[in-house]
């Protein structure tokens, strides 16, 4: 069993009531952006409520241990998390994504539900039904999670890691891409099924952070969501066993924290590999300036040659 996940592991990487709810939302500021331009994503925020806040995070407080991060589910997202989301979902025409931030409206997705046209009604009053009710039963607010809905197209945010919700907003852009959005998200509501969009959303992840050249998300991929997808790889091979032989209930947890050491321990060995890598790519840019600035330096001192020979020529024919 822990050989198949961490094949998959190294594999896959490298290829709470109505009161709760909110009607406050803000629109992100556009100072950040070169054009100046507001962008169209709209984030939405829980109210405060002390009690149902500290029985929050008592609630989340297993889905912590194994990623060993306390951001996971810390239901707070700072300003830097929200800039690079934000900067994300712009970036890639994702502005009708509502970010709902340790909120629980049951009443506005239902809406949201009925609203979204891009995925065909037989997909949405059947899988969007019941991914709702889950929803309500089971509200995020209080349980934490962070996941996109593409029958509701809300990214629910519970957690203060940029990596995560950036993994998540990748599944949304890559539901918006499918000729067949409802069929694409119907699939991958199945446990197994699932991984596969989530490697996807991983690999675009560490392209992303790759493309801008921030090395503190593509380091957060591998020390954080590496495990995680470790848990979803290990939960989703036991679900697959149980199907042909039952498992004892014990095999649940086994199967999570082997998944999730596995994720660690591929995480932690790309992060030195990258390290590594990282190391003579910044080296040779910065040998590049060097040579710039030099070139710039001997170019101007040509210059002041030329204008003391020519000063000087002029003072011998006076």
């Amino acid at each position: 069993m822990w050989s198949l996940l961490m094949a998959l592991m190294i594999c896959g990487p490298c290829a709470i009531g109505c009161a709760a709810a909110s009607n406050r939302s803000s629109q992100f500021p556009p100072s950040m952006y070169e054009d100046g331009m507001g962008p169209d994503v709209t984030f939405e925020y829980g109210k405060p409520n002390k009690f149902l806040d500290g029985l929050a995070s008592m609630a989340s407080f297993p889905s912590r241990v194994l990623p060993m991060t306390s951001k996971v589910n810390s239901h707070i997202l700072s300003r830097e998390t929200t800039d690079k989301l934000a900067y994300y979902l712009r970036e890639n025409d994702l502005g009708d994504v509502l970010v709902r931030v340790n909120q629980y409206d049951p009443a506005g997705e239902w809406r949201r539900l009925r609203k979204n046209s891009r995925i065909a009604p037989g997909w949405r009053y059947t899988f969007g039904t019941a991914g709702l009710v889950q929803y309500t039963l089971f509200p995020v607010r209080l349980f934490g999670g962070d996941y996109y809905n593409p029958f509701t197209n809300s990214l629910y945010v519970n957690s203060d890691l940029p990596a995560v919700l950036i993994v998540e907003a990748a599944y949304a852009k890559d539901v918006h891409s499918r000729r067949l959005p409802g069929t694409y998200a119907a699939i991958n509501e199945f446990p197994v099924l699932k991984l596969w969009r989530y490697k996807r959303a991983v690999d675009e992840t560490i392209g992303y952070a790759n493309l801008t050249d921030d090395w503190n998300l593509e380091k957060e991929t591998y020390r954080v969501v590496y495990p995680l997808m470790g848990i979803e790889v290990g939960l989703g091979g036991q679900t697959g066993a149980s199907v042909l032989t039952p498992l004892p209930i014990l095999t649940v947890p086994i199967a999570a924290i082997g998944g999730a050491a596995a994720g660690h321990i591929v995480g932690q060995t790309t992060i030195r590999v990258r390290e590594r890598q990282r190391v003579p790519e910044h080296s040779f840019d910065t040998l590049k300036i060097d040579e710039s600035e030099s070139d710039t330096s001997s170019d101007a001192d040509a210059n002041c040659k030329d204008q003391l020979s020519t000063v000087n020529e002029s003072s011998r024919d006076r």
